[in-house]
Formats: C-alpha cells, sequence, structure tokens
C-alpha cells in the first residue's frame, strides 16, 4: 500500500491525491540536461589534452559535475515527489520528505477558514498557495504550489460542508 492508502481510518475515502505544480519538476530536469551536457563537453575537451595528469583532472570535473547534479537536480526532484497533498472525505493530509518525513492532519470538522494567493503567472498556469486554518491548536496547514488551487478550495469547502452536515445528522439521529 502507498500514500495515503497505509494513513487512512475505515471507511476513509481519498478526494484528491496530488502534489506541488509539475513547474516545481521543470527545473531539475533542466539541471540535469544542462549538467550532462557541460560534463560531457568538459570531459571530452580534457581528454584531448597531451597532460600527464589530465586522468586527475577528469575525476576532478566527474565529481564535481555529481555533486552538483545531486544538489540541483536530484534532491529538489525527490522533495517534488515525495511531497503530498491529500484530502478525504474526512480530513486534510500534507506529508513532505522521503528520509526525514514530516506530516500534518486536520479533520474536516476543524477546518475554520481556506485561502488562497496566485499571482499572474500563476493564474495562467492553473496553480496557487493555500492556507488552511484549523478550529484547534493544530494550526494551520500552507500548501504551495497547489495545481488547480481554485477547485481545490470548492471540493475542501463542499467536503467541510459535507461533513457538517453528516455531524448534524447523526447528533440529531443520537438525540
Amino acid at each position: 500500500m502507498g500514500y495515503p492508502d497505509d494513513q487512512l481510518a475505515r471507511d476513509e475515502v481519498v478526494k484528491l491525491h496530488t502534489r506541488p505544480h509539475w513547474k516545481e519538476g521543470v527545473g531539475p530536469v533542466l539541471w540535469f540536461v544542462v549538467f550532462l551536457a557541460i560534463a560531457a563537453i568538459a570531459i571530452t575537451y580534457t581528454t584531448r589534452l597531451d597532460w600527464d595528469g589530465k586522468i586527475w583532472l577528469i575525476l576532478a570535473e566527474v565529481v564535481v559535475f555529481l555533486a552538483l547534479l545531486i544538489w540541483l537536480s536530484v534532491i529538489p526532484w525527490i522533495r517534488w515527489r515525495s511531497t503530498h497533498y491529500v484530502i478525504t472525505d474526512q480530513r486534510v493530509m500534507w506529508r513532505d520528505g522521503l528520509i526525514t518525513r514530516e506530516s500534518r492532519h486536520i479533520p474536516l470538522a476543524r477546518v475554520n477558514t481556506v485561502s488562497y494567493t496566485q499571482n499572474v503567472w500563476e493564474r495562467i498556469f492553473g496553480f496557487g498557495d493555500m492556507n488552511i486554518d484549523s478550529a484547534s491548536d493544530d494550526g494551520e496547514i500552507n500548501l504551495v504550489d497547489v495545481p488547480k488551487v481554485d477547485k481545490t478550495k470548492a471540493l475542501l469547502y463542499q467536503l467541510a460542508e459535507d461533513d457538517r452536515s453528516r455531524r448534524a445528522g447523526e447528533s440529531l439521529d443520537g438525540a
């Protein structure tokens, strides 16, 4: 079972499972291509040198390019792929990290305010930042670069309203 299936309560249904907008993955891919091209050119040029110590220069180039590749491409890609935004019929969940994991959950009954911001570019590409305030000590969840943020906000409000109606119906039945 993958995330979020292993985190769900009995009869809990996932309504939305996404990660930050795809633009977060573009930079690491571009860095990967650029560094591979630069490394290939540099190593090809270095192999043509007539110098006894060129093997050490090639080794240094490989080490530097691998370090830059990992720092600017691999780590951001993994960070993007390991960030999850999940909305179920009972709660909102956010999880980030692969090695060191951070997670926040807010029950729909405690969702107080949902707001989002979008600049012009974010509106064109269809994403934005969402802030979900909780009516408890849990505080808030800030979701960055949420795809289709306006539809996500509408879904969250609808689910929160459905949850309130369901709870009101249960309290009337139990009284």
